[in-house]
């Protein structure tokens, strides 16, 4: 069973490798500081004993050029190198908060390279609240949990893909993870922290989740400005007002008692990734990583009574999920 400890780090590994009928992946996006280049690489433990199909693997992602490598490997491939932080090794590759060593050479492809972050913006821990999810973090038996590491920081390194040489001057990048059973049946994920204003960052998510029988919406907004956090999910009484969604567009608003947030997402091209069903490596995500959000942040000002604007920007270098089987209608 795993410790109390442990699940206030969610950056860290939560699982181990007696599991059955687990995943538990860490997404790390890449923007080259030329944007360029955008890439996205998620070291992943996937175990199912019944089938026999328990590995590890590392998904790879190229935006820009629109392809998708799966790099599988053997279970043992996998070691987890700290129980407090988020620090894994697959193979000859190393994935931390403070960076990357890349070394692959499969499938045809080769990759090879060290990346270095820092100034990460990570998620401030409170009371009974280690992560985004917050007091939903301690439930037992959810379907996934969902964790950010950091919502921003600066990429400096080489990456080697096939004979060319891809260099993160200034770089930016984004790690969340997630773990658990499966994905969600349909959810809708977004993403971006290339806004004018450097010091912005959005995400957003929503996803039927299996609950006493029944499938209920469950959704969480972040968005970190200038150093605060503003955070918009279904525990803390924000409420969703709007929600169109159409296969390469999505629309929304959300309300609580001091903010308004109105935001309109648009797909680029996208590719299949695979996603966990009980362990297995068998659904599929159809993901983006050169759409656009647009989003607009209103504050009531009671004294003048009216609404204020806070944020009203434009993002690109977006990573978009539209993942829906006509569940939110």
């Amino acid at each position: 069973m795993i410790s109390w400890r442990v699940i206030n780090h969610p950056e860290a590994f939560q699982g181990n490798l007696k599991k059955n009928n687990y995943f538990e992946g860490w997404y790390n996006k890449l923007v080259s500081g030329d944007e360029k280049a955008i890439f996205t690489f998620i070291p992943t433990i996937a175990l199912n004993k019944k089938f026999g199909t328990s590995h590890c693997a590392i998904q790879f992602f190229d935006g820009i050029a629109g392809r998708a490598e799966y790099f599988k490997f053997g279970i043992n491939d996998f070691e987890n190198l700290s129980e407090l932080n988020y620090r894994i090794r697959i193979g000859k590759c190393y994935f931390s908060e403070n960076g990357m060593k890349i070394n692959i050479n499969r499938n045809g492809t080769k990759i090879k390279g060290f990346l270095k972050y820092r100034d990460l913006i990570r998620w401030k821990r409170e009371p009974f609240q280690p992560g985004v999810m917050g007091i939903l973090s301690y439930f037992p038996l959810l379907e996934t949990y969902h964790g950010i590491v950091s919502m921003s920081h600066i990429v400096n390194g080489t990456l080697e893909i096939n004979g060319t040489n891809t260099i993160f001057d200034n770089g930016k990048g984004y790690i969340e993870k997630d773990w658990g059973r499966s994905f969600p049946s349909s959810w809708i994920w977004m993403h971006s922290n290339h806004f004018s204003n450097p010091n912005l960052s959005f995400t957003f998510s929503i996803a039927k989740i299996p609950f006493l029988n029944l499938k209920v919406n469950g959704f969480l907004c972040i968005i970190w400005n200038q150093n605060r956090y503003y955070k918009f999910t279904t525990y803390t009484g924000a409420k969703i007002l709007k929600l169109e969604i159409k296969s390469n567009e999505i629309k929304f608003i959300i309300k609580d008692r001091q903010y308004i947030l109105m935001a309109k997402a648009v797909k680029g091209s996208s590719v299949d990734l695979k996603a966990p069903n009980l362990g297995i490596m068998e659904g599929h995500c159809l993901e983006s990583m050169t759409s656009k959000i647009k989003i607009k942040l209103l504050k009531m000002n009671k004294k003048a009574n009216k609404w204020d604007v806070i944020i009203n920007d434009f993002g690109k270098n977006a990573g978009l999920e539209i993942m829906d089987n006509n569940e939110f209608n």
